[in-house]
């Protein structure tokens, strides 16, 4: 055993973003956070199971005063939904649950709970019944009473009161937990859910934090508060790890850091092939403050700024002035290069917009991308606006995401003229040269890029949506995630497609940062690779040990393949054989 209690144990998972992390395990619920964990001995068994107990029947006081109040106001019918709190408080399943985890976890029973209840309710977000997946709220409702009601000062935010390096550990994270991870605090996360496509491991892969997703019993598995080991390449987690295993990883993180500084080092080298063929490498971007980091891994400016962090991250969306000036830092910073801004992107598995009436069935072929501005006009004009009022500070472009066919286009492009008309009144300045563009996620566009490259200046093509779209595979769905492959044939000669409309084609999809498939992307030619920062480097070394000829050849011999898995091997192949050195 080890010091600090407990046995070697490796969970195993799906990595989404490389790296190693080493600290201590902390579990947060999605919405609730959790409560300090601390060992306990057996002498204070008793005195936890009687501050638990005392924690109840306060609780119980609360929900019977909550249901007379609402019964006085509104009456029965809607006060009975505390009947069902009263009865999920005092559930035998739960209490059998906890008693038999309290004496093999040894911690604080409010930190038991916790963890009990939340494997509780993750298995009723997952049941068929809707209306037994809404009940979860009731659960949640429950479980945060209980926790205040045993210790209302031992409650803390989101990693917020960590004192050493932690991984955390969640059933899932959205995008914005994500996004607001401390990485000084956070050295990496695992979650029981998720993909390697999603949205959250798109953010870990941009922000360089270790991640592995897909890990089957994660909370009720783990040992809140034991160390461990997250290794972000074979999608590890490993608890209580030995001394051996410790001085292993200490020394495979070190070997790592010197490999990828020798990569960054070269970060003045253009991403040019062998053969003289440029292609632009650029950053994939969330927030303005991260370009000065990502000058120094050799960006050639921005290829994506998700704005929709900004925009749907706060309270309230920022007004047409608060957006100017956060666009305008940005485009200054990355003068002389450019920043290509894609307009809001919300919906699907995406920060929401706003919170809908009625459930969509569907969300990823319903209210999302360019549909959501083109419906909310007045406040995408106001974001139109703030973009071409930064233009006037550099170089900037501006695209659209889930365009499916010209209609959309020739929309954007007319309140676009309607901007410039206004800003023109209002004698504010714009970049009248200003490059317009569409991303390539529907296959509807990939089929029309001929007719929609006579109304815009370039096109990106967004690999996630467009393999989803094209092989009608749900990149977040945990029971078909095996059959999300970008290089299915049909995905390839969209792609193709596209490029051959002639247009300067970006890919800034997570295909653009595979090592694997570059070459590929090279020979179909694409004029820019758009990447997660920490992967700029990497990508650079991949393109200048290529050879543009013979990438064309490949490509041009994978598609004439029939299966996704001859694609990705022709390109693989020649990876590894041109840079061997990023495999090992």
């Amino acid at each position: 055993m080890r010091a600090g209690g407990g046995f070697e144990r490796r969970l195993k998972g799906v990595p989404v973003s490389p790296g190693i992390a080493v600290g201590v395990l902390r579990v947060e619920a999605r919405g609730c956070p959790s409560p300090i964990v601390r060992s306990i001995l057996p002498t204070e068994m008793e005195s936890e199971w009687a501050r638990f107990e005392s924690a109840l029947a306060r609780t119980e006081e609360e929900l019977h005063s909550l249901k007379a109040r609402v019964e006085h106001l509104s009456g029965a019918n809607e006060a009975a939904i505390f009947d069902a709190h009263l009865l999920f408080l005092r559930d035998r399943t739960v209490l059998s649950r906890l008693r038999k985890e309290m004496p093999k976890r040894m911690q604080n029973i409010d930190s038991v709970y916790y963890a009990v209840v939340q494997n509780f309710m993750e298995v009723m977000r997952h049941v068929d019944d809707p209306y037994l997946r809404s009940r979860v709220v009731d659960i949640e409702d429950v479980l945060q009473r209980v926790l205040k009601n045993m210790a209302p000062s031992e409650t803390a935010p989101l990693c917020g009161d960590c004192t050493e390096p932690c991984v955390l550990a969640a059933y899932d994270l959205t995008p914005s937990d994500t996004a607001d991870l401390d990485p000084r605090k956070v050295q990496g996360f695992v979650t029981e859910a998720g993909s390697a496509v999603s949205h959250t491991a798109i953010l870990a892969r941009s922000l360089g934090m270790p991640a592995v997703v897909g890990v089957p019993n994660l909370l009720i598995d783990s040992r809140v508060g034991c160390k461990c080991i997250l290794d972000g390449y074979s999608g590890c987690l490993i608890l209580n790890p030995s001394e051996e295993t410790e001085q292993h990883y200490r020394e495979l993180q070190a070997e790592k850091e010197r490999a990828y500084s020798a990569l960054v080092d070269m970060k003045d080298l253009p991403a040019e092939t062998t053969d003289g063929r440029r292609i632009r490498l650029a950053a994939n971007v969330e927030f303005a403050h991260e370009y000065t980091a990502i000058q120094r891994s050799g960006a050639e400016g921005v290829g994506l700024f998700r704005t929709e962090f900004f925009l749907l991250g706060g309270g309230s969306l920022p007004d047409e002035e608060a957006q100017y000036l956060h666009y305008r830092k940005l485009v200054e910073s990355c003068n002389p290069q450019e920043v290509i801004f894609r307009t809001l992107d919300s919906g699907g598995d995406k920060l929401p917009f706003e919170v809908l009436e009625e459930k969509e069935d569907n969300p990823f072929l319903g209210w999302r991308g360019i549909r959501v501005s083109l419906s909310r006009v007045e406040i995408f004009k106001e974001q139109l606006r703030a973009v071409l009022r930064a233009s006037a500070h550099g170089k900037v472009g501006i695209m659209f995401p889930m365009v499916s066919g010209i209609t959309e286009v020739k929309d954007v492009n007319a309140l676009l003229d309607e901007c410039r008309a206004e800003l023109r009144e209002r004698g504010q300045a714009y970049d009248e040269n200003m490059r317009v563009g569409i991303m390539i996620e529907v296959p509807s566009a990939a089929m029309m890029a001929d007719v929609l490259a006579r109304h815009v200046d370039f096109f990106s093509i967004g690999t996630n949506d467009l393999t989803q779209y094209t092989i009608a595979v749900d990149r977040v769905n945990f029971r078909v995630a095996s059959m999300f492959r970008p290089t299915h044939p049909g995905v390839i000669r969209l792609m193709h497609q596209t490029i051959a409309a002639g247009k300067p084609t970006a890919v800034c999809g997570e295909m653009g940062g595979d090592i694997n498939l570059v070459p590929l992307l090279v020979g179909l030619g694409v004029a820019e690779l758009s990447v997660g920062a920490h992967l700029l480097p990497v990508v650079r070394y991949a393109i200048r040990h290529l050879n543009y000829k013979e990438c064309r050849a490949m490509a041009e011999e994978a598609l004439q393949a029939e299966d996704s898995y001859t694609i990705r091997n022709l390109s693989s192949d020649m990876a590894r054989r041109c840079y061997p050195d990023l495999f090992r």
